[in-house]
């Protein structure tokens, strides 16, 4: 067989593969050369549609328009009078063939230009944002041969690759050469692309690749191939093939999927820079993503201002778009027109918010959404399926959790597990590894996701598989809960499934809509973890809105903890609602002879009349009869805390200090850091009440070393009230202030119904102390409403006791219709607007 075709201005190559142009090769799918190749051989003469097919696609099943979509290809190459349509029959070569042997091989020659060698630009875009990671790829390219920089759609490794060619460009002798392979179908095109980028002439007879080598063995240059995500495996082959050839040849490679080559030193391109909470502007402006959004917004003529509220509205915009370059991008051409607020409002329907004007055609290059399609037209069938039904995650999920909630019958969990990662190694999963691996897809991607899954229709039964996975994911959660961990760090039960709280209410509004037995169960299940994050009001409305689509087919299990979960959310803030439920639950656990889930519901309804009662005292004789000693500390406190309160209120001070002592060393012994901390609050309280003040700061002070930095909690401020109690008792005003200014810093956004009203007469007494009757007395007033909304007649000694001290304060003001105004004033404020109040006393000294 000839080894050349030549036919007008073009050379067809069968050995190499390749069409030539004026020497130059053209871009060809592999089927498309495998027809160009059927048709040259017998020009001018009919070449039939079956020989086409078993041909090109020999032993496949393909469709007939498959051979018309690719001589439509070819005929747009050459011209249309080159393939003649014989009709139904096939199709037939016109033009005139000219058929030779190829040349025997040239000496090298060096035809790279010296004149800026390399087609890098003269002049490359600004890099913002990324002054670390673009020191970080020099600093691996001065080391390394083969580099990859990896990252997901848009994160910006095109830009950061061109940075570091354009930094290193005087390094190297021969020059830095760009070949963006996003053009190219086949990795048979890779290695004449390059050759012809950089004039280097095929030598017919050649492998292509190996004369590639050759020629460029004796020189220095580096070599950036860029979108490589679709053709990597041959890009691994052709850049570990150059690698090993040449000594002075670099080679830099951008692709969303690493290259498997051991020589290959990777480079994963993450999010843009982002403020941490709280940042001032300087700081603020000091970070990727603001910077990036900022430069493109003035360019475009809408520079942003530089207050406070337009900072926060744009780092918010910064964050919804996960740091993302192209994104951020994107939205700063979008500002001149909308503003940052409507900008922002807008968000939602980013994919097509974020995307050229009409009359310009999308790419990957100026679409959030166009980029987003490449990246899932890589993916395989399995790929795109697991990837679209990810998109029910909107927060992150550990591997193993994912798969319980995406598998089938046909996806089994070990194929959703492998998929995933390799999603991941795609770069279109980002990933925490702060502990257990967890991972999520940033939320553009996960919008695109979920518009794939619309599209596929199976939405919905993803969707319900979703919830019934996570209900399994917190039945786990649940047990785990009550086990005792004596290695665990403190709050190590939180901090493991704090993560689940987005998934776990994206799947409480799934099921709540469309299938309430699930909604009831997770509910349950769930219990602990709104009380551990301190979400009370949220789980008292969704429980609330239950409670009417209770089934009759429910089990009594997940009924007895429906009914848990709703006594938890409803405890001390509405101790009615509290004892109804927990008085339900008992009697279905009791049912089911689970003498725990009996106890705990005891316990609570006891707890829940705050005060020694008969009703209460009989709940408890319930609770203790079937008390197993054996059982971890986080169970046994429930218990013998409601007894130590039930004795304290009772007037047997000493009893409950006993209890109390003994649970100390119980929570000490099973590592039980939050339980010792609660049980310390109440010691110190009893302290005080018996007249033990400065045993009772003695504790408070040294609990308040082991409270856990960085997260709040209504133990936490029970500690804090019941030592600034001790404090005033033992007339130290000084200490007091500064541990409410403590206390402030720490849990100012503790949530409302976290029992801070109850210490509302406490920090009124303080403010009295230090001359502000006015705060005093509308705390006083706030109190009075806070008691009787939540149907609290009877109080606590120590409450009691503050609210006689501070009575008597107020008292000594000269102008009682004054001082009835204040408390009038008071009992119209919001527990939120009464607990700032409480907070100023750690401001403001006694007055001169």
């Amino acid at each position: 067989m000839p080894t050349l075709y030549r036919f007008g201005d073009f050379e067809l190559q069968p050995g190499q593969r390749l069409l030539l142009r004026h020497g130059q090769p053209l871009t060809l799918t592999a089927r498309a050369f495998g027809v160009l190749l059927a048709l040259v051989e017998r020009a001018g003469q009919l070449v039939s549609k079956d020989e086409l097919m078993q041909r090109v696609w020999a032993g496949l099943v393909v469709e007939e328009n498959n051979i018309a979509v690719h001589v439509a290809q070819l005929r747009k190459l050459l011209g249309a009078p080159a393939i003649s349509t014989i009709a139904g029959c096939g199709y037939r070569f016109a033009l005139e063939v000219s058929r030779g042997d190829a040349q025997p091989a040239e000496p090298a020659r060096d035809t790279l230009s010296d004149d800026l060698p390399g087609n890098l630009p003269a002049r490359t875009p600004a890099l913002i944002g990324r002054a670390h990671e673009l020191a970080e790829l020099t600093a691996l390219l001065d080391a390394h041969p083969l580099v990859t920089v990896c990252g997901g759609p848009g994160v910006g490794k095109t830009q950061l690759a061109m940075a570091a060619a354009a930094r290193r460009r005087d390094r190297y002798r021969d020059g830095t050469w760009w070949i963006d392979l996003a053009p190219l179908t086949d990795g048979a095109q890779i290695a004449p692309t390059i050759a012809g980028a950089m004039g280097l002439k095929p030598v017919a007879g050649e492998d292509t690749l190996a004369a590639l080598a050759r020629r460029l063995k004796p020189r220095a240059l580096l070599l950036v191939l860029d979108n490589a995500d679709h053709l990597a495996p041959e890009v691994a082959r052709l850049a570990a093939a150059l690698v090993q050839a040449t000594p002075r040849v670099s080679v830099l490679v951008t692709s969303q999927v690493p290259l498997r080559d051991p020589a290959q030193r990777l480079l994963r391109l993450g999010p843009l820079g982002l403020p941490a909470p709280g940042a001032s502007i300087d700081e603020a402006e000091r970070c990727g993503a603001l910077q990036l959004l900022a430069e493109r917004a003035a360019g475009a003529g809408s520079p942003l201002p530089r207050d406070a509220r337009s900072i926060d509205a744009a780092i918010d915009i910064c964050r919804r778009l996960d740091g993302n370059a192209l994104a951020i991008e994107l939205a700063a051409a979008r500002l001149p027109a909308l503003g940052l607020d409507a900008l922002a409002e807008r968000l939602q329907q980013r994919l097509g918010l974020l995307a050229p004007l009409p009359q310009v055609p999308a790419s990957r290059q100026n679409a959030l959404a166009a980029a987003l399609d490449w990246s899932h037209g890589l993916l395989s069938p399995t790929e795109q399926q697991v990837f679209r039904r990810l998109g029910v995650f909107p927060g992150a999920f550990e591997l193993d959790r994912a798969a319980l909630c995406l598998a089938d019958e046909r996806l089994p969990a070990p194929r959703v597990i492998e998929t995933l990662l390799d999603l991941a190694d795609r770069s279109l999963l980002s990933v925490d590894r702060a502990s257990a691996p967890r991972y999520r897809l940033p939320e553009s991607v996960r919008l695109h996701a979920l518009d794939k899954l619309q599209a596929s229709g199976e939405a919905a039964a993803v969707r319900a598989a979703f919830a019934r996975g996570m209900r399994a994911v917190f039945d786990e959660a649940y047990e785990d809960h009550w086990r005792s961990n004596p290695q665990g760090a403190p709050g190590a039960w939180r901090e493991r499934w704090a993560p689940e709280l987005d998934d776990l209410r994206a799947a409480l509004d799934e099921a709540t809509a469309n299938d309430p037995d699930t909604a009831v169960a997770l509910y349950g299940s769930s219990s602990p973890l709104w009380g551990a994050l301190l979400l009370q009001a949220e789980a008292r409305e969704r429980g609330e809105a239950l409670v009417g689509r209770l089934s009759d087919g429910l089990p009594k299990r997940v009924l007895a903890r429906f009914w848990e979960a709703v006594a938890r959310a409803h405890s001390t803030e509405y101790p009615l609602r509290c004892r109804a439920a927990a008085e339900l639950a008992a009697q279905r656990y009791a049912e089911l002879e689970d003498a725990r889930g009996e106890y705990l519901a005891w316990a609570e309804f006891a707890l829940n009349w705050r005060i020694d009662h008969p009703e209460a005292r009989r709940a408890l004789a319930r609770a203790k009869a079937i008390e197993d000693p054996r059982w971890p500390a986080p169970v046994l406190t429930h218990g013998r805390t409601t007894e130590a309160v039930l004795d304290f209120t009772g007037g047997d001070a000493e009893r409950a200090r006993e209890t109390l002592l003994s649970l100390v060393a119980l929570c000490e012994r099973d590592g039980y850091l939050e339980g010792t901390l609660r049980t310390g609050a109440n010691l110190v309280d009893i302290d005080r009440h018996t007249g033990r003040t400065a045993d009772a700061i003695r504790r408070g002070e040294a609990l308040l070393p082991r409270l856990p930095p960085g997260r709040a909690s209504a133990n936490e401020f029970t500690l804090f009230a019941n030592l600034v109690g001790a404090l005033l008792d033992h007339g130290d005003a000084v200490r007091a202030r500064a541990v409410v200014g403590e206390c402030a810093r720490r849990l100012r956004r503790l949530p409302e119904d976290s029992c801070m009203w109850s210490m509302l007469d406490l920090f009124g007494r303080l403010h009295a102390l230090s001359g502000r009757p006015d705060a005093a007395a509308r705390l006083a007033g706030a109190s009075v409403r806070n008691y009787r909304e939540r149907g609290r007649l009877v109080r606590q000694p120590n409450e009691e006791n503050d609210r006689l001290r501070l009575a008597e304060l107020l008292a000594r003001h000269p102008d009682a219709a004054e001082l009835a105004a204040w408390q009038a004033e008071g009992e119209l404020l919001a527990i939120g607007e009464a607990c700032e109040l409480a907070f100023e006393a750690g401001n403001h000294p006694r007055s001169s």
